[in-house]
């Protein structure tokens, strides 16, 4: 006969057991859970972070000239030092770097890369790790391009006294077609006996045609300046003996050259040239051009842009021995630091490589 006095119950293991299981169970689950969140969070955080990467880097490339602080302008060429802006954006930032790869060298252009660094401080997982990415693109300084029609277009007429010297459009650089020599609108048009030269040596155009918008570069700062006068000054002739030295120089109101020199003069108002100066580049001037003496210009002229304004501008005048002739070296130089980065096809990699 059995003893039930001794007899050992199972009930209470086996319930403490299942407990333990589920309890394993649940614990799991919600491993499972926070790892599955967390990985779509790295998810998200990759996306956020190549999102603010990628409009970084297209903010940078239209929006250079107020994201750059100390640049006078989109239109300025950058130069050996990297340009790096940090761009707030909703999220986080992007750390954008222009690092120039090789410089500018004749007629081939300056080759640069910029690389948006996108990291998100906003809505990431907590204990997560902030996230990161890296876009690129090769870029291209395009210079900007200008019209020349001439080697002198005067939009308010010009008159030459005397015979001697030479206003041409025969290329003295020898890289491009020759153009005329003047164009002026009918009426004034031209007179003179200098000898003009060009293909051909004399035309007429219609001021509205010259495809120069001098509201936008006078009004709207379309061509940013290194040197501005009044408030600044005009440079020496010892920096003019630097060959590679092509300043962009505005005038506002009427001015005197005083020395001779190259690179761009913006002249709002009329502009004198006297004595023995000459000037390598190009001159745009809204108003007038009175040339006394024996100088010139290789390059490019154009005189009486203000009529493009609607505003009345007297004839400009030759005095003298004259040399104005088109040279489309001097040209290219004067616009090299005014233009805008070009991106270049199949360059852009989002998985550029930071140490």
């Amino acid at each position: 006969m059995l003893n039930n006095n001794v007899r050992r119950g199972f009930a209470i293991p086996v319930a403490l057991l299942i407990i333990a299981a589920l309890t394993i169970m649940v614990a799991g689950g919600f491993s499972l859970v926070s790892a599955e969140r967390r990985s779509v969070a790295d998810q998200k955080s990759q996306v956020t972070a190549f999102r603010i990467a990628e409009q970084g880097l297209e903010l940078f490339l239209v929006r250079r000239d107020s994201l750059m602080a100390g640049h006078p302008g989109f239109s300025h060429m950058p130069g050996s030092t990297p340009d790096t802006a940090v761009i707030p954006m909703t999220g986080g930032t992007a750390t954008v770097t222009l690092t120039r790869l090789r410089p500018v060298n004749g007629s081939q252009s300056g080759l640069f890369v910029v690389r948006s660094k996108g990291v998100e401080t906003q809505g990431a997982y907590a204990g997560t790790p902030q996230g990161v990415r890296t876009v690129a693109q090769y870029v291209l300084w395009q210079p900007a391009s200008m019209q020349v029609l001439a080697g002198w277009t005067a939009l308010s007429g010009l008159q030459k006294n005397g015979a001697a010297g030479t206003i041409g459009g025969i290329d003295l650089c020898a890289d491009s077609n020759a153009i005329a020599g003047v164009v002026v609108p009918m009426n004034p048009g031209y007179s003179g006996k200098v000898v003009e030269v060009g293909n051909p040596p004399i035309d007429s155009v219609a001021p509205d045609s010259v495809a120069i918008d001098w509201n936008a570069i006078v009004n709207q700062n379309a061509i940013a300046a290194t040197i501005t006068i009044p408030g600044q000054s005009f440079p020496s002739a010892a920096q003019f003996a630097d060959t590679t030295f092509y300043p962009i120089i505005r005038v506002n109101g009427d001015f005197t050259i005083p020395t001779s020199g190259q690179g761009m003069i913006i002249v709002t108002g009329n502009l004198t040239i006297s004595g023995n100066t000459s000037w390598k580049g190009v001159l745009l001037v809204g108003g007038d051009i009175t040339s006394n003496g024996n100088n010139g210009v290789q390059g490019a002229t154009v005189s009486g842009l203000n009529v493009k304004l609607g505003t009345y501008v007297p004839v400009s005048t030759a005095n003298g021995t004259k040399q104005y002739n088109y040279n489309s070296c001097e040209v290219a130089k004067s616009t090299m630091s005014s233009g805008a980065l070009v991106t270049m096809r199949n360059t852009w990699v989002d998985n550029w490589v930071e140490y």
